[in-house]
């Protein structure tokens, strides 16, 4: 019987290395490394290698990626608030003639001073902020030493249901944007239901009723933004209250 030869043999996946040996003798270095791969294949340990690798880059890639996105909704969430804000301020006057309290988000809605994208389908009083919070206008009337008032007001519920980074940098982003507003903004202060004590540290007033023992808007620091969303956390009724007169 004819005796095979060694490529007929490689073939069969036998005597491998004896033509390993041969390869090897008259190969240089990587000529060798690519035979071995292509011959012999990768390594149950190499290819564990590399999928860690691929997993460690990947986890990274994620991260970095819902990083950035959080970063772009955060910038979008502050120029939605300051156009809804600045739309408020402008009808301020205008609504003086509105002497019966009601929800102005629909009004606001058919003038168009609501961003399209925070308008959701068949509901008419509320409209959300990029992360989903619940916002509204409202016109509010009162009496006080008998005489009667009513007030253009602005509500956002925030997201104050754990003490997530994400929480804090919603709430942040809310009161910065009244910060750069607070020339036409009476007041910001909590509706969620705290004592006495609790809602002066949460009451924070406009440039129109700033004085020496208030807690004025303009003079909030980034740690004092800080503290009052840290102390808020958790509670679920937390919602901001906007007061423009």
């Amino acid at each position: 019987m004819r005796e095979r030869t060694k490529n007929e043999r490689l073939k069969n996946g036998t005597d491998v290395k004896s033509c390993l040996s041969d390869v090897y003798k008259s190969g240089t270095r990587a000529r060798r490394r690519q035979v071995d791969a292509a011959l012999c294949g990768r390594s149950m340990v190499e290819m564990l290698g590399v999928l860690a690798i691929i997993g460690v880059l990947s986890v990274g890639a994620i991260a970095g990626y819902s990083k950035a996105m959080f970063k772009y909704k955060l910038n979008k969430h502050a120029e939605q608030l300051n156009q809804v804000v600045n739309s408020v301020i402008k009808y301020v006057r205008v609504m003086d003639s509105y002497k019966s309290a009601q929800n102005l988000t629909p009004l606001f809605v058919k003038l168009g001073e609501i961003p399209q994208e925070m308008i959701k389908p068949n509901i008419q009083n509320y409209f959300y902020d990029i992360f989903n919070n619940q916002m509204y206008i409202y016109n509010e009337v009162g009496s006080s030493n008998n005489k009667n008032w009513h007030a253009l007001v602005m509500y956002v519920n925030l997201p104050l249901l754990s003490n997530s980074n994400n929480s804090l940098e919603i709430c942040r982003n809310v009161l910065t944007v009244a910060k750069e507003n607070s020339a036409n903004i009476n007041s910001v202060y909590t509706v969620s239901g705290y004592g006495t004590d609790d809602t002066r540290k949460f009451y924070f007033e406009g440039d129109k009723r700033c004085t020496d023992t208030s807690v004025c808007l303009r003079n909030m620091t980034l740690d004092s933004i800080y503290e009052a969303c840290t102390k808020h956390l958790g509670n679920r009724d937390a919602t901001l209250k906007f007061e423009f007169k």
